[in-house]
Formats: C-alpha cells, structure tokens, sequence
C-alpha cells in the first residue's frame, strides 16, 4: 500500500482515509498486473506515467472496456464453436464425406452456418450499448483505414500502428513544407533571372556588334597560323635561351639584369638633359667651337653697349628713376 503513496505523506489515522488509500492501492495493483499481461506478450517495457487520481480513473475505464470487449469476442468463439460442434453432430457421412463436405459444403449446411452467425451477431449488437457499439465501430474503422487484417485488430497493435501513421504524417508534412519554402525560392530566383535577361536583351550594350562573327573566324584564322608558324619558333627560342652556359636562368638573374637595365635608363636620361644645352650646333667639333666663339663675342659686344649705354646715363644727370618718371 505504501508503495503507492509519496514519500512526504503524513501517517494515516483516520479509517476511511485508511480505506480509501487501500482500495487506491489495490486497484494501482490491478491495473499494474492488467499492463503488464498487455505488454508482456508482445516483449514491451510498460511505459512511465504519472501516477494519480484521474490517471488511475482512466486506465481503470480503459480495462472495463477492453475486458468487456475481450468477453464479446470470447463469446462469439464460444458461439462459433458450438455452432460448429453442433453442425458436425448432426452429420451422419462418413470420414470420407465429411472431407468432401467440408471442401465443398452443401447448401443447407452453409445456409444454417450464416444463419446461425447472423442471429449471434445481431444479439450480440442488440445487447451492446451505445458506447460499447460505438468503441466497436471506431475499432473496425481503425482497423479498415490501417489496412490491419482483422486477426490483428488488437487495441495495442492499432495504437502502434496509429502512432507509426501519425508519425509518418508529421514527416512528410515538415518535407512538404520544406518543398514548398525551396519551390518559393526557385520562383523567385528564376522570377530575377528572367528580369535580368530581360534588362540585358533591351540594353544595346549587351548586344553583339555587327560582323562579330566574321571578326570572330578572322582571329581564329590568325590563331591558328600563328600556331603553326610563330609558336613552335618561340618554343625553340625559349629552349635555346634556357640552355645557355649549360645551366638555366633564374628569376634572380632576370631580376640583376632588370635592374641594370633600369640605371642605364636613368643614366641617358641625365644625359639627355645635358645634351639639350648643345641642341643647334653643328656636329663637327671644329665649327661647332667657332660658332660658339662667335656667340661669345656677339654676348661681350651686347655688355660693353649696355655699360656704354649705363655711363650715358649717368653723366647726363639722368638716373633711370627720374627718366622713366620724366617719360611718364
């Protein structure tokens, strides 16, 4: 009894609260055995659950019923074979016949089969109630949609199969949505591609200019005599510059010759600079010196002139100041 009860209960002392935990008790009982008969067969663990009132009211409920429907069904069997029983009695064939019989019946023994059945089965509905006809009806309905043969038609084997077909739902829901969402972004992307081809078709710019494709075999045509003429000598060129002094030239060496290359340059254009003074004079050294000799007399003539011109200046009273105010 105490099994059953929370660790931080009080002690019992009155009697009825004694009772009513005894009757708890034992139907936590019952309903542990009637779980374990259910699960046992088919080699499952009896699943956790909460342990409480309204817990223990339903599973209680659920094992009336499935006992109740588990009697039905034991009747109906019991019907079956007595019906059975009977028949055979009545039958007074030999063996032999009886072997025919049963491969193919008579038409009066089939006749009172059914007929027997059918009284069996329409007492058996008259006597059920209304939520005992409907729990019926729901378990074929089950059975028929789970495409479950009716030798399988067992409450465990239904929520199995039920949870496996709830469970399958429930994926291909999240792919179908997963499908819609890539389907969405497929649209809209081919809804820009399209847009964008669009734009490029109506933009000049894209389009090809006139006489491409001529231009296009003309440069293929150079391409190809190029290849066969020009390349296989640079290829020997390439090969012939490798191989000097037997070794190969480095990216240091090419480097040394880059640079020297460079301060050559500098150094003519600094010569170039210098050589713009001379620019004019004959190339023979001769009359390229008499012709500067003539340049600096003409220079010695335009000095004296200027310092004549200044002394005039001066001894006429006239500063250059005062002549240029007088002018003005």
């Amino acid at each position: 009894m105490s099994s059953h009860l929370p660790p931080s209960a009080p002690v019992i002392f009155s009697p009825s609260v004694a009772r009513a935990a005894a009757s708890a008790a034992k139907d936590w009982s019952y309903v542990d055995s009637w779980l374990l008969s259910k699960y046992a067969p088919l080699h499952l663990k009896v699943p956790s659950f909460e342990r409480n009132p309204d817990t223990l009211k339903a599973i209680l409920a659920l094992a009336a019923t499935n006992e109740a429907a588990d009697d039905s069904r034991q009747q109906i069997a019991d019907l079956e074979s007595a019906t059975l029983a009977k028949l055979n009695n009545n039958t007074t064939s030999s063996s032999a016949d009886q072997a025919i019989t049963q491969d193919s019946p008579s038409p009066s023994t089939t006749e009172t089969y059914q007929q027997a059945k059918n009284s069996i089965l329409t007492s058996l509905s008259t006597s059920l109630t209304s939520s005992g006809r409907q729990s019926l009806t729901t378990l074929s309905s089950l059975s028929q949609t789970l495409s479950l043969p009716p030798s399988q038609a067992e409450p465990l084997l239904l929520a199995s199969s039920l949870l496996s077909l709830s469970t399958e739902i429930n994926n291909l829901e999240q792919a179908r949505q997963r499908l819609d969402l890539l389907n969405s972004h497929i649209a809209r992307a081919t809804a820009s591609i399209d847009k964008l081809l669009v734009q490029l078709r109506k933009d000049p710019g894209y389009s090809p200019v006139a006489g491409l494709a001529k231009e296009n075999l003309e440069v293929q045509r150079r391409i190809k005599t190029l290849a066969g003429q020009t390349l296989p000598q640079l290829r020997e060129r390439v090969a012939n510059l490798a191989s000097v002094d037997g070794r190969m030239v480095t990216v240091e060496q090419v480097r040394r010759v880059q640079e020297a290359y460079l301060g050559l340059s500098r150094r003519k254009q600094e010569l170039d600079v210098q050589l713009q003074a001379f620019q004019g004079l004959p190339p023979d050294t001769e009359q390229a010196r008499r012709e500067l000799e003539g340049l600096r007399k003409e220079l010695s003539s335009l000095a004296s002139r200027r310092d004549e011109v200044f002394e005039g200046l001066v001894e006429g009273g006239l500063s250059p100041e005062k002549e240029s105010g007088g002018r003005g």
